[in-house]
């Protein structure tokens, strides 16, 4: 008797410290369940399968053989450890980790759990559990010596700084939610969806609607990392932006199938923004392409995992379970995803994709009258507006520069007096005008030393209270970390500039004075004006700048080893019904 078994597959499994990528491989089945596996092979594999195939010896010749890294037996143990890392619940301590040499240190902690209680705390390392070191083991032994039964206890030996901790920790059934929410500062409803699992329909219609009751008015959609889940749950969750539109579509050896999105009691039309990563695969794809096909959602990030083959899994009499490929599936236009994945509307790689995405509904949560203080940018067939005051913050530095830098000139505008003017290739080029639009550049500095002093010449007497470190920055241009300073009037005109800590070799900064500096009789500068500086390697002098009403220069001189997904990462189960020989 074949018990056929609706579950998905989660790449990423809680193991009660961190998540991490696992591959089960295929491993021998009592060989009585063998022609049992022939069968389903033959009749229900997504493709023909070759006598080669079908006449090995063993289940685990069989697969083997057959070659394809998403068909795989697992024994019930196994399985059972699978379904429960869907929704994200495990036995274990309660804490995430990350490899060090001296072990394992704690990253964070899950609130309540058994290392909450014991008074454990981010940064502490574990270096010994249950007698043994933990340097130098893989994260799968390391976290296999923690976890155990619920109820059972586990010794760690915890180094805190320069002081050693001898704990007893129980272990418990832990849940993570599979869902989180939170409203960001001005009417964002941020939502991340970690796995869908049985429970992740439940828990982002209760975000939706708490979020709403506070006031959200955009949407972000958080799918990096998600390896998907049950196909179910997706399905649901498309019913928020379609409704019970074609939500799917499935191919097996015989036929093409489609699945709708299962209609909600409201519609998300608000604007929304999903990121994604090459992490983001299976039931994460599906969502993906079904905002994306029906320009619901803008796509921000990396272009997602490219897992388009659906699996059952077959449950035998021991306990153990085939999963097996069983088709292929498509997006609702029938766009091909398996090894394709879903490219983004804006790529981003290097920076928080999270801030791109607040940056761009910014200003369509709180629109800004005075377009002069902002920049529009032509994503995805539509106009967003950023203010800079936010996109200059160091928090949104490199986002905001990654973000203009991935766009044509055309597509980027900056406010004025008189409306939208677009930039210059020149511009871009630069990148300092996307920040600071209207401002002058004057000759910057080359091999600059990393214990520079630097020297502002004004052009006309200045009152140096005005001057403070919001009003003359010196920014280190890939970061936008601010630089330190101190200032020292040298006279009525000329000011020295000391940066507080070294520069960086190597590095690009810009050194900007804003026109809030005022000169001796209130009035403003007539603009703002900035230097690029370069430094070199480390060495001490004295650079002067000159400026007429700004800067010139007078002289010169110069996101736990990292997780890569295996063979086997990202599912999707097609309910079935039930098969029975």
């Amino acid at each position: 008797m074949l018990k056929q078994v609706v579950k998905c597959w989660k790449g990423i499994i809680a193991l009660g410290l961190a998540a991490s990528l696992i591959l089960s491989t295929p491993v021998l089945a009592a060989e009585t369940a063998l022609p049992e596996v022939r069968t389903l092979l033959q009749e229900d594999y997504v493709d023909p399968v070759s006598s080669d195939v079908l006449s090995a010896p063993t289940i685990a010749e069989t697969l083997t053989k057959l070659g394809d890294p998403h068909t795989i037996y697992f024994t019930a143990k196994q399985y059972q450890d699978f379904i429960n890392s869907i929704d994200m619940t495990f036995s274990g301590i309660g804490v995430y980790i990350e490899l060090v040499s001296e072990g394992i240190r704690i990253t964070s902690l899950i609130e309540g759990s058994p290392a909450d209680e014991v008074g454990l705390k981010t940064g502490d390392i574990i270096t010994e559990a249950t007698g043994q070191s933990l340097a130098g083991l893989s994260q799968d032994t390391a976290v296999g010596l923690l976890r155990g039964p619920e109820g059972s206890t586990v010794q760690i030996t915890v180094k805190r700084g320069e002081t050693t901790l001898n704990l007893q920790v129980s272990r418990r059934a832990i849940e993570v939610p599979t869902v989180e929410g939170k409203l960001i500062e001005g009417g964002i409803g941020y939502i991340a969806i970690h796995s869908f699992g049985t429970t992740t329909p439940a828990g982002f219609d209760q975000e939706v609607m708490d979020l709403k009751g506070k006031g959200a008015k955009a949407w972000i959609i958080d799918l990096r990392d998600n390896p998907g889940g049950y196909l179910t749950s997706a399905l649901n969750l498309a019913g928020y932006f379609i409704g019970d539109k074609t939500a799917l579509q499935t191919k097996d050896r015989n036929r093409t199938s489609t699945f709708p999105g299962v209609k909600q009691s409201i519609l998300l039309s608000e604007p929304t923004m999903f990121l994604t990563n090459e992490n983001s695969a299976s039931a994460s794809e599906i969502l993906t392409s079904v905002v994306k096909d029906y320009h619901k959602a803008t796509i921000i990030g990396n272009r997602t995992y490219g897992k388009g083959s659906v699996q059952s899994m077959f449950q035998f009499s021991d306990g153990s379970v085939l999963k097996m490929t069983i088709a292929k599936f498509f997006s609702p236009f029938g766009h091909e995803i398996n090894k394709v994945g879903i490219n983004p509307d804006v790529k981003i790689i290097n920076s928080d994709s999270e801030k791109t995405a607040e940056l761009l509904l910014k200003g369509s949560v709180q629109p800004n009258s005075d377009h002069t203080g902002s920049v529009r940018v032509y994503v995805n067939n539509k106009f967003w507006e950023i203010p800079l005051d936010q996109a200059k913050n160091t928090e949104f530095w490199q986002a905001y520069g990654e973000l203009v830098s991935s766009l044509s000139p055309e597509n980027l505008q900056k406010g004025t007096e008189q409306g939208w003017l677009s930039f210059s290739n020149e511009d871009k080029t630069k990148l300092w005008p996307l920040y600071y639009p209207g401002y002058r550049e004057i000759k910057g500095l080359q091999g600059v030393p990393l214990d520079k002093k630097f020297i502002v010449t004004f052009g006309g007497p200045i009152n140096w209270k005005s001057v403070t470190a919001e009003s003359l920055e010196l920014i280190e241009k890939e970061s936008g970390k601010r630089v330190p300073l101190n200032f020292t009037p040298l006279s009525d005109q000329q000011l020295q500039v000391i940066p507080t800590d070294l520069l960086e070799a190597g590095k690009t900064y810009w050194l900007i004075t804003h026109p809030t500096i005022l000169n001796q009789d209130g009035t403003s500068l007539p603009d703002g004006a900035l230097a690029i500086i370069q430094t070199t390697a480390s060495s001490s002098s004295s650079a002067k700048i000159q400026s007429n009403s700004s800067i010139q220069p007078k002289q010169s001189k110069k996101p736990q080893g990292e997780l890569l997904p295996l063979p086997d990462y990202g599912q999707a189960i097609l309910d079935v019904k039930v098969k029975s020989k």
